[in-house]
């Protein structure tokens, strides 16, 4: 599937105070994500494969970040010579073919759309609060035009949205996202009372939005007569006059510079309380969302803060104590404060409350996808009220189910159960299939089952190792809870994983995929055998997958069976064979399409991530693996849809197996023609197997040139199982 390209213009790249940029960014999966930045981009791993275009250095001379390696000049840029900066952004969207322009904060807003005019494509902008509420305001501003002739405006709060339709934002393209949080760099931890003086803690940039001098006094009045440790941690411009401020109050308080990466949540993660002061500035400034909040939340820690701007849609009311915007900020800050230093035992349930809250509404995946779906429609030519309406999260988490089967793996899969013991957020139930092991695996799992290790585990036993499908079919009909989540036994789930996958399952979406990696702690040879699931590609694997109940049982499960259809194996042995009757193979993509078909839209967690063991290189094996290809053509004759999804021009199994074709039409038409100038044909593929790019990096040399005769024997079987397979399924796939 051609993933749309979005062009991201920016301001800065990696500045620490919008750090959230880069995250969306690097988060994207369903949409390939370009950016433009209009100030020097800092040297570094920032972009982490992101192609960065600085545009700083001259108009029309476009480098890319040193991280994403260089980039040639392209001739649209010499096109245009130096040029104006609307000129340059537009050279960029030409030469990487960029369906979308988006430009962040409106500030880029301007550049940005004449871009986008000039090359007649779509145009977006995100408004993010002081572009909108002052600078739109400052002598000179040329940034509203642009953002009322946006084909899509996305606020972080209905507040900020309210304030872009009062300045003239035609309300149909005006979209609420808010920013997302990653949960894995936000660790959870209870607050209970602390054996000395609690630490409570102020984070924000010192500025008069963010009400620093008011939580200054407002801690000195508690302090007067319950001690405390005061911290304030961030910078700016009214950090002489809070430092004096706190000498005149007496008050004992670190103050820590928030700029360095890092700072902020390592402060939140050591504190006991956090409070914020946040006001509408002399400026007009005020909050549109406040992210310190989110991260304060997400950390477990509880929170008093203010009711102002956006900040009343971010805070959760069981976990943060909101005081009122007006004359009485300070002694109202202080007496709330007071009245929580004076009840911990209330900490913990605010920071469970608080946590649920950001992980249901705030996760950066789900918001993510969110943005992508309008990205894509974009793309697609909607506009205005055709754009998709973005989905609610869940009202109330629902009840989980986890399921896995597993067959003599023993020591795998009880790291499995540990990595779902570790879980942030808890399933209800485990249910683990015990297919005929016979290595001590079913001991193992009667053993934890008793000690509840996972809390909730249930152990379904069978004598005989009968298909994985039908496993999981006994697992789900066993099942209570209103998600069903499915693992594989050699697959260990990162902690926030199940956090991220729910996250996904927003109004109307009934199933979530997440992200599958190789476990970065194990040794990665060219013939390693593991599994890599980037991004939504169609193929729904089990290892990392989650559906909603009722979105199973309206794909028509294929009773009396289950959800996964037993008879599609048995579809797979008519057209190849019997041997292949009790592999598994495409079964879970059957039920993903199924339940697409009925309806359900999918989501991709990409924070969802669950690590998958990597097994030592077996050359055997590998070469008879290649031969479960010719499974694939039942597959997309079942599955037709993956010919948009999957297959490259829709009949190739991936765009690196054109080299390949090449190859072997290359070395037929020299044979036919007794010409040896088409074996040429060869060299890309032979290049791609010797792994050219590889040989440059010591100590790979020599094993990837010894795998390159496996690889080459695996490339050769896979490629006539799937000759096999086209012509016995009557469907060609390549």
């Amino acid at each position: 599937m051609r993933r749309p390209a979005v062009l991201h213009v920016v301001e800065h790249w990696g500045r620490p105070s919008e750090g959230f940029v880069p995250d969306l960014i690097r988060s994207t999966t369903a949409t390939r994500a370009v950016v433009a930045a209009q100030r020097r981009v800092p040297p570094g791993p920032a972009a982490q494969g992101i192609r960065v275009h600085d545009l700083s250095a001259s108009r029309g001379s476009v480098a890319a970040d040193p991280s994403a390696g260089a980039l040639p000049t392209p001739a649209a840029y010499r096109v245009f010579g130096r040029c104006p900066l609307h000129a340059a952004v537009a050279a960029v969207a030409v030469a990487e073919r960029a369906a979308v322009l988006h430009g962040h904060f409106g500030m880029t807003a301007q550049p940005t759309w004449r871009a986008a005019r000039r090359l007649r494509r779509p145009f977006a902008v995100s408004l993010h609060g002081w572009d909108l509420l002052v600078a739109a305001r400052l002598p000179g501003a040329d940034l509203l035009p642009a953002v009322r002739a946006a084909d899509l405006v996305v606020t972080p709060s209905r507040f900020l949205a309210d304030a872009a339709e009062a300045a003239g934002v035609d309300p149909s393209v005006v979209r609420v996202v808010p920013s997302g949080l990653d949960l894995a760099a936000l660790p959870f931890r209870e607050r209970t009372a602390p054996d000395g003086p609690p630490t409570v803690t102020f984070a924000g940039r010192f500025a008069a939005k963010k009400g620093v001098l008011d939580v200054a006094r407002a801690l000195a009045s508690v302090h007067a007569r319950t001690p405390l440790r005061a911290r304030f941690v961030g910078h700016g411009p009214l950090e002489p006059p809070l430092r004096s401020l706190l000498a005149e109050l007496g008050l004992p308080a670190e103050v820590v510079d928030g700029r360095p990466p890092g700072t902020v949540r390592a402060a939140l993660d050591a504190t006991d309380l956090a409070v914020t002061a946040s006001r509408t500035a002399p400026d007009g400034d005020a909050e549109s969302l406040g992210l310190v909040n989110l991260e304060a939340q997400a950390c477990g820690v509880p929170l008093v803060t203010v009711a102002h701007g956006g900040v009343t849609e971010a805070v959760c009311p069981d976990g943060a104590i909101l005081v009122p915007e007006d004359e009485r900020i300070v002694p109202a800050l202080a007496e709330a404060l007071s009245g929580l230093l004076a009840t911990p035992g209330r900490w913990p349930a605010m920071g469970r409350a608080g946590r649920a809250h950001v992980a249901a509404r705030y996760e950066l995946g789900a918001q993510t996808a969110d943005l992508e779906q309008l990205w894509i429609a974009l793309a697609a030519g909607a506009r205005g009220r055709d754009l998709p309406r973005v989905p609610e999260p869940c009202r109330a988490r629902p009840t989980t189910s986890v399921v896995l089967v597993t067959h003599n793996r023993r020591d795998l899969v009880a790291r499995t159960l540990d990595a779902l013991g570790a879980q942030t957020l808890r399933p209800d139930e485990v249910l683990v299939v015990d297919n005929g092991s016979t290595d001590g695996t079913a001991a193992l799992l009667e053993d934890r089952a008793v000690r509840q290790a996972p809390p909730g585990l249930r152990v379904i036993r069978r004598d005989a190792n009968l298909p994985v499908a039908e496993g999981r079919n006994l697992a789900v009909a066993a099942s209570r809870g209103e998600v069903v989540a499915f693992t594989d036994d050699d697959c260990r789930p990162r902690p926030t994983w199940l956090e991220a996958l729910l996250a996904g399952m927003r109004d109307g979406v009934g199933l979530v995929q997440g992200r599958t990696t190789a476990d970065p702690a194990q040794p990665l040879a060219p013939l390693s055998r593991t599994q890599w699931t980037p991004a939504e590609f169609g193929l729904y694997e089990t290892c990392n997958i989650a559906y909603r109940r009722a979105a199973l049982d309206a794909a028509g499960a294929p009773a009396p069976h289950g959800p996964f259809d037993l008879g599609f194996a048995g579809e797979v042995a008519a057209v190849l064979g019997p041997r292949w009757q009790h592999l598994p193979f495409g079964e879970d993509t059957e039920l993903g399409w199924r339940v697409k078909r009925a309806g359900a839209a999918s989501r991709f967690a990409v924070q969802a991530v669950v690590e998958h063991e990597v097994f030592p290189p077996d050359p055997a094996l590998l070469v008879r693996r290649a031969a479960l290809a010719a499974a694939f053509p039942v597959l997309v004759r079942r599955v037709p849809e993956l010919r948009e999804t999957f297959l490259w021009q829709g009949v190739v199994l991936g765009r690196q197996r054109v080299a390949l074709w090449l190859a072997v039409g290359g070395v037929a038409a020299a044979a036919l023609g007794r010409d040896a100038r088409p074996a040429l044909l060869t060299l890309p593929y032979l290049a791609r197997v010797a792994g050219l790019a590889d040989l440059t990096r010591p100590g790979g040399r020599r094993r990837r040139l010894a795998a390159a005769p496996v690889l080459l024997r695996r490339d050769l079987v896979e490629s006539l199982a799937l000759v096999r397979g086209s012509v016995r399924a009557r469907t060609v796939v390549l």
